[in-house]
């Protein structure tokens, strides 16, 4: 729905100023009359630099993406609103008024005008899956329906901090061994491409008997010197295509098998997809929300279809009468350490405080193990690097400590 911005005068002929959505101008003016307010200017807000700028960000998600820190802001800011009595269309209001980011603005007014036709907030922000996930929605909706929005507001804004704060430990973890390869192959190539065929061509007009070191070496050499972009766009392609293998069911369920079986990696993907799942599924259940819709809704934020699926086989049997502890042991994919937790938190009532004991432990778990695999990684590299430098090296005096020797 397109957004304008208008300057008016209302009853009392004070100016006064701001945004509305509307399904054009005669709509917008509609309903500020509405209101008492008469616009003696009214432009749209997105000008023509701007849909440009949008038509591109639907064809490249990224650009249309909202800094999940602003959204998180933004909710902070509303539960204080909210918490402090206000009627809920004025705390939208105030919290339109304090976003700056132009797509999180415009989102936010699209939500208000959804409440003032008469949507709970939780419908609302259900239109924007983009932004609030189905956690989000229905964290809000028990929140609507317990009274407590502000409440679950703001354990809103503490869960999403949360992951954003594992999330960035993970992404700060693996920054350093990721560039450090990404830099090492990039010297590689360009020692192969540029440098080695000017040494190389040293040898190949002496009738010597080089070493196979040497002869491996001249091949590549030259191989590199005249397809290096060969390899390069060969390397673009391999990537893109398993991206696009990945995307396809059959794909993404063999690669999600693959992620929790890879040595090292494996695990660390396994620790932080029960950590998330328990984090979640408790502040769920803390929510008010029951335990079968909580768990169908927990699952989606493991990001491995392999465990979602053990979680929803799970939520099946304890929709049919089971308890919750039995058929996640029977899955097989929970340690036992989860389990013994999940059954003593079903036996004392408190479901929801031991599942954020699970959280907590994986969550240190996880910090643990990227230390352990940092501190493995690096120089894995390095020694890696230096095998191939010292290949060249050896490569090229072996042929000059022969050439002396005949000298000699």
């Amino acid at each position: 729905m397109p957004v304008y911005e208008y300057k008016a005068l209302n009853k009392r002929g004070r100016k006064v100023g701001g945004i509305i959505t509307a399904d054009g101008p005669a709509g917008a003016r509609f309903k500020l009359s509405q209101g008492s307010v008469f616009p003696t200017e009214l432009k749209e807000v997105r000008e023509k630099k701007k849909i440009a700028s949008e038509s591109l960000s639907f064809r490249i998600p990224a650009f249309s993406r909202v800094n999940p820190l602003e959204a998180t802001t933004a909710l902070r800011q509303l539960a204080t609103l909210v918490s402090a009595g206000l009627p809920l269309l004025d705390c939208l209001t105030g919290l339109v008024d304090q976003i700056e980011g132009s797509h999180l603005k415009r989102i936010f007014i699209q939500i208000r005008e959804k409440v003032v036709e008469g949507n709970s907030l939780s419908q609302a922000v259900s239109t924007h899956p983009g932004v609030f996930s189905p956690i989000h929605v229905n964290m809000i909706r028990a929140g609507e329906t317990g009274g407590a929005l502000d409440v679950i507001l703001k354990r809103l804004a503490d869960f999403s901090e949360g992951r954003m704060k594992l999330r960035k430990k993970i992404e700060t973890a693996l920054a350093y061994p990721l560039f450090l390869l990404l830099i090492s192959t990039v010297i590689v190539i360009f020692l192969m491409s540029f440098v080695m065929p000017k040494v190389i061509s040293v040898f190949e007009g002496m009738k010597l008997a080089l070493p196979w070191s040497t002869r491996a070496l001249i091949l590549m050499t030259h191989f590199m010197e005249q397809f290096w972009w060969l390899v390069a766009l060969a390397m673009v392609g391999v990537v893109g295509a398993l991206y696009a293998w990945v995307k396809t069911e059959a794909g993404g369920l063999l690669w999600d098998r693959m992620r929790l079986r890879i040595p090292l990696f494996g695990k660390l993907h396994h620790k932080a997809a029960i950590a998330r799942f328990s984090r979640t599924l408790s502040i769920l259940l803390k929510s008010g929300i029951p335990l079968v819709d909580s768990l169908e809704i927990a699952r989606l934020s493991m990001g491995n279809r392999i465990m979602e699926d053990a979680v929803k086989e799970t939520a099946r049997l304890v929709g049919e009468g089971q308890d919750f502890a039995t058929p996640i042991k029977k899955t097989g994919r929970f340690p036992p350490l989860v389990v013994q937790l999940i059954r003593a938190g079903e036996q004392s009532g408190e479901l929801e405080d031991m599942l954020a004991k699970s959280a907590e432990v994986y969550e240190e778990d996880v910090e643990m193990s990227l230390a352990t695999l940092t501190a493995l990684i690096e120089p894995a590299i390095i020694l890696t690097m230096g095998v191939v430098v010292g290949f060249m090296v050896m490569a090229i005096l072996l042929p000059i400590f022969d050439m002396t020797g005949a000298v000699r």
